[in-house]
């Protein structure tokens, strides 16, 4: 049978096959192997190679380049920086509980009801009000966190054992913070084992503290290691018989064992001193600082404006809630301050 190969025409294999040999030696140079560039030499590679680098340098990494040279120029901004949270003026109300109790004998003006505790919770919870702490403050006034929309406080002086049986419970209910100012030598006798013990008088052991904190409900401050006292002193003030030096020695020492117990036991030591009867001198003030407490809580009975001004905190007032309080009426009037937002902060001073 004839077949043509080009111009050609062969009738047998033999001639085919080495037709078909010929034209491959022909093509061979022109073949490359897969996986395999060309070898280019001369000013030919010299050329090709210029445009392969000037392509390469194109598209590498572009957010690393653009990355390097911002951090050349020297007006360009500095993104490692901290942010800074801006101030927003705010009004800030702080409730002063000390005692729970089911027993309606005790009830007074030092000691309320749970049924009373949980009423407050709701009430605070159906109105929007958002629980803070003293670390929550310490954030704001050094412009590393903002505070809620309507923010409260709630404070516990005395670390009485209620505060583990009662109020905790209530807290988790409501997902509602508070702070626990204790008095670290009341706590210390109630963790010894052989200490009778009842939530009608006793106070919280560090186990329980241990507890609470470990929640994220509980925030742990000072009201002093062993000045909670009116039989030697007024609480943590001066005595007449002392020398000032002979009272600053004493003040801090109190501190001092409160803190290192603190951290001994929970890790973390107090930022704030709850002032014992709410008794209060500058003298007592001065020391408080020295020591470097940046917050103190007072028992004066009305609202707080915070600015952003770190001296704010050293005067931390609250309202007590007693028996048979309507916190409500207190609420009421919270919401309409809470309406408008502080422009100006002497007016607003006229309206609390």
């Amino acid at each position: 049978m004839e077949r043509k190969v080009g111009f050609f025409c062969f009738k047998d294999k033999s001639a085919r096959l080495i037709c078909a040999l010929f034209a491959l030696t022909l093509m061979l140079p022109q073949i490359c192997l897969a996986g395999e560039e060309p070898e280019i030499q001369g000013q030919d590679a010299v050329q090709q190679q210029s445009e392969i680098q000037e392509v390469q340098e194109k598209t590498e990494a572009p957010n690393q380049a653009d990355s390097q040279e911002n951090r050349e120029d020297p007006n360009a901004p500095d993104m490692s920086a901290t942010l800074v949270a801006p101030i927003i003026p705010t009004y800030l109300p702080i409730i002063m509980y000390h005692q729970i109790s089911r027993e309606s004998s005790k009830l007074g003006a030092y000691v309320i009801s749970d049924a009373e505790f949980e009423a407050d919770m709701k009430l605070l919870h159906d109105n929007g009000y958002t629980t803070v702490t003293i670390k929550d403050l310490l954030a704001y006034v050094n412009k590393e966190g903002i505070l809620p929309e309507k923010p409260v406080m709630l404070t516990f002086d005395d670390g009485f054992q209620s505060d583990y049986v009662y109020a905790l419970p209530i807290l988790k209910k409501y997902n509602m913070k508070a702070i626990f100012s204790i008095i670290g030598k009341y706590t210390d006798e109630n963790s010894d084992e052989k200490t009778p013990r009842h939530v009608n008088y006793s106070h919280l052991s560090w186990d329980e503290i241990k507890e609470m904190q470990s929640s994220g409900l509980a925030e742990f401050q000072c009201h002093t290691y062993d000045m909670h006292d009116m039989s030697k002193r007024k609480g943590a003030l001066r005595k007449w018989s002392e020398s000032a030096e002979d009272y600053r020695q004493h003040v801090l020492e109190d501190l001092g064992k409160l803190s290192q117990a603190c951290l001994e036991h929970i890790g973390v030591a107090p930022t704030a001193f709850t002032c014992p009867f709410g008794c209060y001198s500058d003298q007592l003030g001065e020391i408080l600082k020295e020591f470097g407490f940046p917050a103190i809580m007072h028992s004066y009975q009305r609202m707080n404006i915070l600015t952003g001004n770190p001296d704010e905190l050293y005067i931390l007032k609250r309202f007590l809630r007693t028996h048979n309080k309507d916190v409500s009426e207190w609420v009421a009037k919270w919401n309409e301050l809470f309406k408008e937002p502080i422009e100006d902060v002497k007016k607003a001073e006229k309206k609390i």
